[in-house]
């Protein structure tokens, strides 16, 4: 009960404040679930083609891609996990701007290109992180998480459930607007709550990436170590794409080879991403690092056996996404991203009749016959209408 007032107040104030920006970040998580897919059924010219033989070598297709955009560098590519599939190079201007280049990977034909930000899905993307205000956007989204964090502990100290639990899960269909919009708000808000706690803290821990990630290895005593270097060799040239993915490829058999960053200098090592069966994130996040020159494994970096708190840093992603459940998790995680604009509206609403409320009570009071003292005393349990 001592809790319940403070609570009650923080809720209200809160959700008042961010409430419509929590919107927009809901309703735009919930379409990035599936991002992929969505993006991928939009995009099937440049994302499929027909299987026709062998591949090409990924030399073949840095080159084809950097003759068709020479005003961009090769960054990355992300390798084609299907035979329908296509390769995918990430190209970096010199004005930090981002191109995605689509490569068949049985003809080496450009089949066309994509600019970060120009597209349906990364503009929602943007939206979602930094509501299209860049590093200041992003820390108020960050903000926003922390505040939806404290409106689920809140929420959860005002359910009425704690003390009839039947009654928590009710809905009064059949009663006045007001003791719909009650249970609805206080129902859905119950049922969501974990998730909502979940998502406002990978959320909030992401957008605060760097910061977290310091709080976080110095709670598990975890070393970040050096990125490995390539040994340079005079007159030597770089080691053929193929054999860096054959080379990390058999270091880690049991995975599937999604990308290749590509050395940006002449000691940069070759980078292979690596998804594992057992892991959550799409694409993985085991890296093995060759060297650029003699194709030497420098460093595997299996992510079931990183330490604690690399650990648990990999996984805020997925379980910011859902991607630990299957299919199922992140259908559920579509409908938990509305759940913020279901509980904005009847939480409003009800503000907004506790206004009501308090406006009625103050102009009946004045045109009463009560002692002044009286008028006072009464006002000032209702000192804050705004709350």
């Amino acid at each position: 009960m001592k809790l319940r007032k403070p609570a009650l107040i923080l809720h209200r104030i809160v959700g008042v404040i961010v409430g419509l920006l929590l919107i927009v970040i809901g309703l735009t998580g919930s379409a990035l679930v599936f991002w992929h897919e969505i993006d991928h059924s939009r995009n099937l010219t440049l994302m499929e083609v027909v299987p026709q033989g062998d591949r090409i070598s990924l030399e073949t297709v840095v080159k084809n891609a950097r003759q068709a955009y020479p005003d961009f560098l090769p960054d990355s590519i992300e390798l084609a996990r299907s035979p329908e599939l296509t390769h995918q190079v990430w190209m970096k201007s010199k004005d930090d701007k981002w191109n995605k280049i689509y490569i068949n990977p049985y003809t080496g034909a450009v089949l066309g290109s994509r600019q970060w930000g120009q597209t349906l899905m990364t503009f929602i993307y943007d939206i979602h992180k930094t509501l299209l205000a860049g590093e200041t956007g992003q820390i108020v989204v960050g903000i926003c998480g922390i505040l939806l964090l404290l409106l689920g502990i809140t929420g959860l100290i005002l359910w009425p459930g704690w003390k009839r639990f039947g009654q928590g899960f009710k809905i009064r269909w059949n009663s006045p607007k007001q003791l719909v919009n009650y249970d609805i708000h206080k129902v859905g808000g119950i049922l969501s709550a974990a998730f909502l706690i979940l998502l406002a803290s990978t959320g909030a821990a992401l957008a605060f990436n760097s910061q977290f990630e310091s709080v976080i290895y110095g709670l598990t005593n975890t070393q970040t170590p050096a990125e490995p270097k390539s040994t340079l060799f005079p007159n030597k040239s770089p080691i053929a794409l193929n054999e860096a993915l054959q080379k990390a490829s058999l270091a880690l058999p049991e995975g599937e080879a999604t990308y290749i960053s590509l050395p940006s200098e002449p000691d940069v090592a070759f980078r292979v991403t690596i998804k594992l069966p057992q892991e959550a994130t799409p694409s993985g996040r085991s890296n093995v690092y060759v060297d650029q020159y003699s194709g030497e494994v420098l460093r595997v970096e299996n992510s079931l056996k990183l330490p604690l708190g690399t650990k648990i840093m990999n996984a805020l992603f997925p379980m910011h996404m859902g991607n630990f459940g299957g299919i199922p998790m992140r259908i559920l995680y579509v409908f938990i991203g509305f759940t913020p604009t279901v509980l904005f509206i009847t939480g409003f609403a009800l503000w907004r009749q506790r206004q009501w409320a308090i406006a009625r009570r103050k102009e009946a009071i004045f045109q009463s016959q009560s002692l002044p003292e009286e008028k006072e005393k009464i006002l000032t349990t209702t000192a804050w209408p705004w709350i």
